[in-house]
């Protein structure tokens, strides 16, 4: 993969350049994906293997707040709004969204960041520092639809340079499903979450309903955080959040596509699943879905 290590003319080369020495899975037809395995987590080949020890480093701070989900469901749009919320209203700095990610930057980045920091991390619970919790930050999980989450990965992978993934999505669903793909498992993910968040104190959204009433899910933030903002200010941080405003102002993306054109932004919606499954893809997610979610309150009525 020495081709995929090279600059790609963009701001973040440094953060998506390949790390160390990748190993390789293979998708449902036998197409590779390049990744790191770390303590028996999958993680993207520009994901340190030494991740996980770098998290045991982190030092947090009391007025962190941070974003725990899966990847697609809406951590940048909702980061963008929480930055707001804390920062005076205004727009974080070009890139500050990709310096907060802990396990794609140095230590010596996330440390330089001014206070609040807005993390986000797509990690699992037990790789999160314990100083999060001890020094009760502020924490938001988020929730997408599991379909519309499986198949927005599946684009941004094959679309961006840097996961040098290049099967199709009729490869790429099973895996999905058996939680093997880069950044793991959907459905562990949620649960547990779900299971931490019966200890410590975390904000559960979802994507649609941020969707279906953001107006309303931005004051609830607020309120979480301990903000206030006007009516007025709560309805320009709607405007100013909102996807057809996102693709205008995230063209540095735009380096790292192989088409040119800003993958890790795309419609912005819900339900577009439906799109892309067939019948039969459908049918097998649905399947796995109920033997996997069997017992847990949170549930998708169309799974």
């Amino acid at each position: 993969m020495a081709e995929m290590n090279h600059a790609f003319g963009g701001m973040f080369d440094d953060f998506f350049a390949v790390k160390g020495n990748p190993t390789f899975i293979k998708d449902d037809l036998g197409v590779p994906i390049p990744v790191h395995k770390v303590d028996g987590y999958i993680y993207p080949q520009f994901i340190t293997p030494a991740v996980h020890e770098n998290m045991k480093s982190l030092e947090t701070r009391p007025d962190d707040v941070w974003f725990f989900s899966y990847p697609r469901s809406g951590q940048h749009w909702t980061w963008n709004i929480v930055y707001r919320l804390t920062h005076d209203l205004q727009e974080a700095p070009k890139g500050m969204e990709e310096f907060c990610v802990p396990e794609l930057v140095p230590l010596d980045v996330i440390s330089a960041i001014p206070s609040p920091r807005i993390m986000r991390t797509h990690q699992l619970p037990n790789t999160i520092p314990k100083t999060v919790w001890d020094k009760k930050c502020k924490a938001i999980n988020i929730v997408r639809h599991p379909k519309d989450a499986a198949y927005s990965l599946f684009k941004l992978q094959s679309a961006l340079l840097y996961h040098g993934c290049n099967g199709t999505w009729e490869g790429y669903l099973p895996l999905w499903l058996k939680g093997e793909v880069p950044w793991n498992d959907w459905f562990r993910h949620v649960k547990e979450y779900k299971k931490l968040g019966e200890k410590v104190d975390i904000l559960f959204l979802t994507f649609e309903d941020i969707k279906k009433d953001t107006l309303g899910t931005i004051k609830k933030i607020a309120e979480y955080l301990g903000v206030s903002w006007s009516e007025d200010d709560y309805k320009r941080i709607v405007d100013e959040t909102h996807i057809d405003a996102m693709l205008t102002r995230n063209k540095e993306w735009n380096a790292y596509s192989k088409d040119g054109q800003d993958a890790m932004f795309r419609k912005g919606k819900f339900g577009t699943w439906k799109e892309h499954f067939t019948v039969a893809q459908n049918e097998l997610f649905n399947k796995v879905y109920k033997e996997r979610m069997e017992g847990m309150p949170f549930v998708y009525d169309d799974c």
